[in-house]
Formats: C-alpha cells, sequence, structure tokens
C-alpha cells in the first residue's frame, strides 16, 4: 500500500489498485462485499467470497433497505487527526458495539469479523480514521449460519437523517449524519462511490443484502450506508 504523502482519502483505492497489479483481488468472507465489473483506472473489484452454511442451516433474510440515493450534504466541519476508533453507536437500530480492526490476510485478502454472535464490527486500518478526511470504512456481518441475526442485521433500516457515533481511542467522538442507503448488486459493485475520495470526512457502514441465494450460498447484494461528519468532539 503506498504510504507516502498522497492524500488518505486514496488509501483504499491505492490499495486495491496495488492488489490488482499482482494479480489479486480483496475477498470478504460471507459475500460481505461484492464486485465492480469494470473497475476504472487506480481502482480494483472486490470480489465476494462466501462462507458455505451446513445443508440444514438457512440464514435469516435481513431486514429491506429503508431508503435510497439522496444527495450529499456538504457540511462545514473540521477533520480531526488520526486516531483509531474503539466503539460505534447506532441509536437508531440499537447498535452499541466496541469496534475491532481488520487489515489483510496473509493472501492479500480482507479480514472480516468472526462469524460469532458477540463478534463486533470491525473498521478496516486501511481506511482513514473516522474524522479524517476520506471514507473511513467499517464492515460487520448480518448474520451468520451459525449465530442468526448479528450486529448489523437492522442496518437496512437506517434512513438520512439518523445518526451514527464513532468514539476514538484519543478520546474525542465522531458523529455522522446517514444522507444515503443504497442495496448495491455485488456483481456492479460501485467499488469508486464507496471508496472514493471524498471533500470531507465521511463514513461507509457495509454489510451483506438483498436476497438469499440459495445456490451461491451468498446474499445476492451489499447494504452500504453513506455519512459524513457533522460534530466532533
Amino acid at each position: 500500500m503506498n504510504t507516502g504523502e498522497r492524500r488518505r482519502t486514496g488509501r483504499i483505492l491505492t490499495g486495491a489498485a496495488a492488489l490488482a497489479a499482482a494479480g489479486g483481488a480483496v475477498l470478504l468472507g460471507f459475500g460481505l462485499l461484492g464486485a465492480a465489473p469494470s473497475a476504472p483506472p487506480g481502482s480494483s473489484g472486490i470480489h465476494a467470497v462466501h462462507d458455505t452454511p451446513s445443508a440444514s442451516a438457512a440464514p435469516t433474510t435481513p431486514a429491506p433497505v429503508a431508503a435510497t440515493a439522496t444527495p450529499a450534504p456538504t457540511p462545514k466541519v473540521v477533520a480531526l487527526p488520526r486516531s483509531v476508533p474503539t466503539h460505534l453507536t447506532i441509536p437508531a437500530i440499537g447498535v452499541d458495539s466496541s469496534l475491532m480492526q481488520l487489515g489483510r490476510n496473509a493472501d492479500g485478502t480482507l479480514e472480516v469479523p468472526p462469524y460469532d454472535k458477540s463478534a463486533p464490527p470491525g473498521w478496516y486500518r486501511g481506511s482513514p480514521t473516522p474524522g479524517q478526511v476520506g471514507p473511513s470504512v467499517i464492515l460487520g456481518h448480518v448474520d451468520t449460519y451459525k449465530a442468526g441475526p448479528v450486529v448489523f442485521y437492522r442496518l437496512a433500516q437506517l434512513k438520512p437523517g439518523d445518526l451514527v457515533d464513532v468514539r476514538r481511542q484519543d478520546g474525542r467522538a465522531a458523529e455522522f449524519r446517514v444522507y444515503r442507503v443504497e442495496n448495491v448488486p455485488k456483481k456492479r459493485f460501485p467499488t469508486i462511490d464507496v471508496y472514493g475520495d471524498t471533500a470531507g470526512p465521511e463514513l461507509r457502514l457495509i454489510t451483506c443484502g438483498g436476497d438469499w441465494d440459495p445456490q451461491a450460498h451468498d446474499y445476492a447484494d451489499n447494504t452500504v450506508v453513506f455519512a459524513s461528519l457533522v460534530t466532533k468532539g
């Protein structure tokens, strides 16, 4: 990953481009992310690898997406310095959880949280920390064949105006306001829209969504929540 003086907003795309150059792909367990079939220059499609349930187990279908695209706000806020996030609170859907950190596996694939009922969502440490300029990325499972509904099961119920609070290691809180909630097909995952440069501090919350395909043992879509920083503390 490029660690030079390039704007931090491009760090995820830079990492994806490096993987593409090496002939690799960013992979997420249980179909957490989909793929962009025709990724623009400087980016890479993000492909799904799914966890295989037992023959007798069927996951619970998550709630439908509650909001569609709306124009992004342009709040006048000052970006925060880098500090690792430690806790995530989303009052509208009852999420109050610690955060783990996610990196990459030895084969270059992206780590995902454990498939346990109590597993927290994870911040991808290749992205900006919440409050920095750029899209900070937090991933979580919607459900698993072992545990049923888990931490991001109700993520699709968020709507524009809902607040997301991220506590940081430096004691500050970064509060974000949701401005868009989308279900996106994994086969047409909007890599640039989700991971590309942004003018200010933003947050992306990502999980599985859409219909469960029993043949593919995977969800057809991803639910992606877009939010912008509104306050800092």
